[in-house]
């Protein structure tokens, strides 16, 4: 099912997510929207339990999220400026809190990404055996770098912190490399998420020219304290 896509510009607020109902451009952050409709939701489910005998909600709630799968989903025949290249390690249910680590590269050529660039990310969950498209859509129409830094810490601290040191959000074409490093792929301010198995469509462009379009699967599993 497509949703319908929300707008957020500058400054640089919580990103707006789309979800089964349709917001004007410009609405509020989306933890507050996406937290109401969770908790409406889980007050309606169930609760199970974890490994460990703890109680956990079956729907949705704080959570834990490793990554399984990098890929690209770029224009047939045509290779875009932005690519990359990951694969992390085996993620342990039983060590939730022991952290994957990554290792592979963010590669680019002639094209420059900063705060002028839009981002634009799809969320598919699966669900029946196959992907249902575009649970969540949210676009940022500008600062694409800050973005990236804000609400992926862990990504952006491994893989570009060390390179773009103190010359702010400016990422230049080149290599930008992570071997082997612990992350923590922790969203701040996405505290709450439904559990399950998702595809995250990440784009990036100016104007009609778009840069990158990245893939990963990943798992959305409770956090037990």
């Amino acid at each position: 099912m497509a949703m319908g896509l929300a707008e957020v510009g500058s400054p640089t607020p919580p990103p707006v997510v789309q979800s089964y109902w349709r917001h004007p451009p410009g609405a509020p952050g989306c933890q507050l929207v996406l937290a109401a409709l969770i908790l409406a939701l889980v007050g309606r489910t169930g609760i199970g339990r974890g490994v460990d005998g703890r109680a956990i909600n079956s729907f949705a709630g704080p959570y834990i999220l490793h990554a399984d799968l990098f890929y690209m989903c770029e224009p047939p025949n045509r290779q875009l400026p932005w690519r990359w290249f990951f694969r992390t390690s085996h993620y342990n249910p039983r060590t939730p809190k022991e952290l994957q680590r990554l290792t592979g590269n963010v590669t680019s050529v002639n094209i420059t990404t900063d705060d002028s660039v839009w981002m634009r990310i799809f969320l598919d969950i699966w669900s029946n055996n196959q992907w249902k498209e575009n649970a969540f859509v949210v676009f940022f129409k500008d600062k694409a770098c800050t973005n990236l830094k804000v609400h992926l810490p862990g990504f952006y601290k491994n893989v570009y912190a060390k390179q773009l040191g103190n010359r702010g959000c400016i990422m230049k074409p080149g290599v930008y490399a992570a071997n082997n490093v612990p992350i923590d792929w922790s969203v701040p301010k996405v505290p709450v998420m439904p559990y399950g198995r998702y595809k995250s469509r990440l784009s990036t462009g100016k104007a009609d020219d778009q840069y990158s379009c990245w893939v990963m699967e990943f798992v959305i599993s409770p956090k037990l304290e």
